[in-house]
């Protein structure tokens, strides 16, 4: 359903963007109160000029229309963990949190049935899936599991594929393992030339990159791209250039912050968040010109009177950077 208009929406449009140059920093704003339990995945769809994001907890799916205003929230069946856009057909691929599925949000119905393959979530809740994005080439999703904050609990990272169906006229959905042991999955994105896949466990406080193999949709080659000194990080993404925008998330024990890291894992640019929010989630590039970084946040056993905005979503626009359209993921993508 459409509710309020965003706070500041036009404001961010309107004023004049922040610089992006290296070694310097800028403030982002607040532009709608979603107050989400956990805001993720957050990404820019190119085609609708709309901003998308799940609540994992809160069970819902939220989308921000850039040339409206409005606001639209649509309740969910079970636990929504990431989702990618479609190159064909209607609804989106949805990694709910206990497998895969094509599902078409606005009329409450499935597409497909669950991917095919293992069990991706054999210990059950609080275990779950958690970030994942389309690959380069759109012909995989990659995604990995939440360990449910459970010692010695380990998850997995899959890739998921689609193929036609035995009748020709539905497709299927097939997914299988690349990464075998991670606890927390976060911060999948690729450098522009696809070779280079970001992926971050979050409770090791390291992004790690990988080569990565279009052909079988492989990872190898596993080294430390950037361990953090403070705070964990999340959800990411990269700009034209190959930065790294991560969004830190520090669980109430300082001021969050998005992080753009060179392809060196070297910071050159931070955005701070105001209001003392401190579980920032995910970030995306969005708008015409790519050139918003917006940013989801969470409120998770925090102190309503110390944090009032977490949960909400923020926004600033830059100058001399510009963000990477979203891969959408399909059977027929070169």
């Amino acid at each position: 359903m459409p509710i309020n208009t965003p706070l500041a929406l036009q404001h961010i449009f309107e004023t004049p963007p922040s610089t992006f140059e290296a070694g310097s920093s800028t403030t982002a704003k607040r532009i709608l109160d979603s107050h989400n339990t956990l805001g993720e995945c957050i990404i820019y769809d190119d085609k609708t000029n709309q901003v998308l994001w799940t609540d994992i907890i809160g069970k819902e799916f939220h989308s921000l229309d850039l040339s409206s205003g409005s606001h639209s929230v649509t309740k969910l069946p079970k636990m929504l963990c990431a989702f990618g856009l479609r190159e064909e057909g209607p609804g989106h691929l949805f990694c709910w949190e206990d497998g895969f599925q094509l599902y078409d949000v606005g009329n409450g119905a499935a597409l497909s049935e669950m991917s095919e393959g293992e069990d991706v979530n054999p210990h059950k809740l609080p275990t779950r899936l958690n970030d994942g994005r389309c690959c380069p080439s759109g012909k995989r999703f990659i995604c990995g599991g939440y360990y449910g904050d459970i010692e010695g609990m380990y998850m997995k990272v899959y890739k998921v594929e689609m193929s036609n169906g035995s009748d020709g006229d539905h497709v299927k959905l097939s997914h299988e393992s690349v990464v075998e042991k991670i606890q927390v999955t976060n911060s999948i994105c690729w450098s522009p030339d696809g070779k280079t896949q970001y992926l971050a466990d979050s409770e090791t406080s390291t992004i790690f990159k990988y080569d990565y193999c279009h052909e079988k949709g492989e990872l190898s080659n596993k080294q430390v791209f950037r361990k953090l000194d403070v705070g964990v990080p999340d959800g990411s993404c990269n700009d034209a250039d190959g930065n790294v925008w991560n969004a830190v998330w520090r669980d109430g024990v300082g001021l969050s912050f998005v992080q753009c890291n060179n392809p060196s894992g070297e910071v050159i640019y931070t955005v701070h968040l105001p209001e003392n929010t401190s579980q920032l989630t995910c970030c995306c590039f969005g708008g015409p010109d790519l050139d918003i970084l917006f940013i989801s946040s969470a409120h998770i056993n925090l102190d309503r009177e110390k944090e009032p905005h977490a949960g909400c979503v923020y926004a600033v626009k830059l100058a001399g950077v510009k963000g990477r359209v979203e891969k959408r993921f399909g059977l027929h993508v070169s």
